[in-house]
């Protein structure tokens, strides 16, 4: 299970800040989702990177990340993404910039190790100051 720990202002509007989280890997598009499990209104899609994209809900609250050549960007093998041990990821928003920290921990052949990913853009997109934080349970 995964958990979504929200930080912020009085601009989010839930009234629970702690949601579970699903994930899914598609080894013949090697795509990784992860989702938050709550009902929500889907506002945009950003693109952090080139594949890597992040969803946003209309209380600015980001509800899914989706990797795109998911194995490639985290170099590891498409056999490991059976079984995601650890996951963590915080998106920090103001007013001019999106920053975006996910670390991933997989099991290997051979070993048990950590994967990182850091994207920081800008804020084109009127998001509101938040910060939003993903763990594993």
């Amino acid at each position: 299970m995964f958990i979504v720990l929200i930080k912020g202002e009085e601009n989010v509007k839930s009234k629970d800040n702690i949601f579970e989280v699903e994930y899914f890997y598609n080894e013949s598009i090697d795509t990784l989702g992860i989702k938050v499990k709550r009902d929500f209104q889907y506002m945009e899609t950003i693109e952090m990177d080139e594949g890597i994209l992040l969803d946003f809900d209309i209380d600015n609250v980001p509800t899914a990340l989706e990797l795109l050549n998911a194995s490639e960007k985290l170099r590891v093998p498409k056999e490991s993404f059976e079984k995601i041990h650890c996951f963590k990821m915080k998106v920090c928003v103001d007013k001019d910039s999106i920053l975006m920290c996910a670390i991933f921990g997989f099991m290997v052949p051979n070993k048990d190790d950590e994967y990182e990913l850091n994207y920081f853009i800008e804020n084109n997109f009127d998001l509101i100051p938040t910060e939003t934080e993903l763990v594993i349970a």
